[in-house]
């Protein structure tokens, strides 16, 4: 064999053990189906699980100016058939304004509210979630659910085989305990699931995700997500029929970002509604003070 055969067959060969590294880097030994079933399966395995609790942060902030909010906490969740929380927001911040503090349960349904920032008419201290409150600006009211772990996360038990697969990654930053990453991208081309439906007091200030979601997930080797990070690009479009409308809707391009990190799988909770005599019946929360 000539000299210059003997170079190209050892770069070939290289090139092709190149190739054959990067695969497996890229989906750690495991077939798509593999990829596939790790992602979509976590709705499943936190059902087993029971519980979990779920530190958050969000924000909600314009591309230019207007109002905006931020809220971080942690939530006590039980997943089942329908999922139950017992939410501590350690700050509430609607833009320049002081942080409050407040507390959340949603049972079924149901959602109800609690903060010593907050007061009633008749002096109860919690209300429900369709209870007009003043939580400093719009984008800042809970109630707009940015923090409701299970609700994002669905969107993930409908990702398609090839996108799963082509999502898995070892980019990301790592997480302790959560060698699997994902990050997906939803974009309509490519997903019929795409852009997801936002939660309906969301849905109701905007009504057009102008950028699509990326959805970075972090999973254990026991299938549990440990963490899950997620942005978004929200805009509210005026029907040209009703340009009236625009005015009570946030003024231009607004982005979401949202985190979640899980721990204390299938710690006992108990999560308990307000009782009838604590939930004020006034049509109003007012600021304190």
């Amino acid at each position: 064999m000539s000299r210059r055969r003997i170079i190209f067959s050892i770069v070939v060969v290289l090139l092709g053990a190149a190739v054959v590294v990067g695969v497996e880097r890229f989906t750690g030994g495991s077939s798509k189906e593999d990829l596939h079933a790790r992602l979509v399966g976590i709705s499943d395995r936190l059902k087993a699980s029971g519980s979990a609790r779920v530190a958050f942060t969000a924000e909600l902030k314009p591309q230019v100016a207007g109002p905006s909010g931020a809220w971080s906490g942690t939530s006590m969740v039980t997943f089942g058939e329908t999922e139950q929380w017992d939410a501590t927001y350690s700050a509430i911040v609607a833009g320049g304004k002081e942080p409050v503090e407040a507390r959340g349960i949603r049972v079924g349904a149901d959602t109800w509210y609690t903060s010593p920032s907050l007061t009633a008419e008749d002096g109860r201290s919690w209300f429900r979630s369709t209870t007009p409150a003043d939580w400093g600006a719009v984008p800042a009211d809970p109630n707009l659910d940015l923090t409701d772990f299970g609700f994002w996360k669905e969107f993930l038990t409908r990702t398609e085989v090839d996108v799963a697969a082509k999502g898995y990654t070892d980019e990301l930053p790592d997480v302790p305990g959560a060698p699997h990453e994902y990050m997906i991208r939803c974009t309509a081309n490519v997903s019929p699931n795409c852009p997801p439906p936002l939660p309906a007091a969301l849905g109701g200030l905007f009504n057009k995700v102008n950028f699509y979601p990326l959805f970075n997930v972090w999973i254990g080797d026991d299938g549990l997500i440990r963490r899950l990070d997620l942005s978004l690009s929200l805009i509210y479009e005026a029907d040209p029929a009703n340009p009236g409308e625009a005015a009570f809707h946030p003024q231009g391009e607004y982005f979401a970002a949202m985190s979640f990190t899980l721990d204390q799988f299938g710690t006992p909770v108990t999560v308990t509604a307000p009782g009838p005599d604590e939930v004020t019946r006034s049509s109003l929360m007012r600021r304190a003070g």
